[in-house]
């Protein structure tokens, strides 16, 4: 398949499309580094995760790192989701380059990667309610929106939501902070209600209970789960190049299955999208996570700073209650979302 070519019709089917709000959901922009082939499969579980929070009116998808982009598009597991789901959920690939300062705009950036931007705040500004924004990836269409509307921001979001950072460790720059530190930097003093959920808390692959990062076996959250869905993770797994919505409907070869199944998987949003929109993480009625407040500073290389400081801020931090059960909750969650995937004949 060209997926250059299907990732211009997919662009101009999709940009005009605006889903349909169902009960009273909480309206969500949501900002990914999906790609396809793949960088990391845990963003095509937080996806369909987050098409099955019931609480989640998604109205744009931004699809981060435009330069990536081009070659190998997120549109296609977005377009798959949107098949199975029926919905119609608008998506745009992002700016392609690091911002240059936190204050930056990115108006100096290619005219053909600034649909995110645009998707972002024309989103926005058709929002009749306050819209909850989640990130996982970088921040940079995000903080290049606000640097264009910083008043439409302050009006019309509800509280920016991002997986990124490390929570203790200076001496670690996590992954996604490295994508694009200004922006980084940008959104933590910008003043906007801020829900920071770290990576990784101690160093790289460690938690010590203000991270979200966790491991499963995949099939503790795809058994169970629809033939659709499971040809879509599938698809992703093997970098497939056929036709991504004919897949949808092939059946499995049963040695593919086995192996999608048994393999492990580094997870860090699926579950936690929830927590923002009013979807708790509990076990025996007890809260196993949550966000407290607490008060920090960011300086000019993106290093986290607790305490007082040069502007400080209060934001609020992602922090594990329980850790022997905070794996487990979050697990089953995940399973329970995915195995509730709105599939739509």
């Amino acid at each position: 398949m060209n997926f250059g070519l299907f990732s211009l019709v997919a662009g101009v089917m999709l940009a005009g499309l605006v889903a349909v709000p169902a009960g009273q959901p909480v309206p969500v922009i949501y900002s990914t580094d999906l790609m396809h082939p793949h960088d990391d499969p845990d963003d095509h579980f937080d996806l369909a995760c987050l098409y099955s929070i019931p609480e989640a009116d998604v109205r744009a998808i931004i699809l981060d790192q435009g330069q990536p982009q081009s070659q190998r598009p997120g549109y296609v597991p977005v377009w798959q989701l949107n098949h199975l789901s029926k919905r119609h959920i608008p998506a745009a690939i992002g700016l392609p380059e690091k911002l240059r300062a936190p204050h930056d705009p990115a108006l100096n950036q290619a005219a053909a990667h600034q649909n995110g931007v645009n998707l972002i705040l024309q989103a926005l500004e058709n929002s009749r309610e306050k819209v909850a924004i989640l990130f996982v990836g970088s921040a940079r269409d995000i903080a290049a929106a606000f640097n264009r509307e910083p008043a439409l921001f302050q009006k019309k979001v509800r509280s920016i939501t991002g997986f990124i950072g490390e929570a203790s460790d200076p001496n670690t720059v996590e992954y996604n902070v490295q994508l694009d530190p200004q922006a980084y930097i940008c959104l933590l003093r910008s003043g906007l209600p801020f829900n920071w959920v770290p990576c990784f808390d101690g160093g790289l692959w460690k938690n010590n209970g203000h991270a979200s990062f966790w491991k499963i076996r995949q099939r503790q959250v795809l058994e169970g789960t629809s033939e659709p869905l499971q040809r879509y993770f599938s698809y992703m797994l093997q970098s497939s190049t056929n036709d991504p919505i004919q897949s949808l409907a092939i059946p499995l070869d049963p040695t593919d299955r086995a192996s999608m199944m048994d393999g492990e998987r580094n997870l860090w949003a699926s579950a936690v999208l929830g927590i923002p929109l009013g979807r708790p993480l509990r076990f025996d009625g007890r809260t196993v996570a949550h966000f407290a407040p607490v008060e920090l500073w960011v300086d000019d290389q993106a290093v986290i700073h607790y305490g007082k400081g040069p502007g400080s801020r209060r934001i609020m931090r992602f922090e594990i209650t329980d850790p022997v059960k905070f794996p487990q909750v979050a697990t089953k969650l995940t399973a329970d979302l995915l195995r509730a995937f709105p599939l739509r004949q």
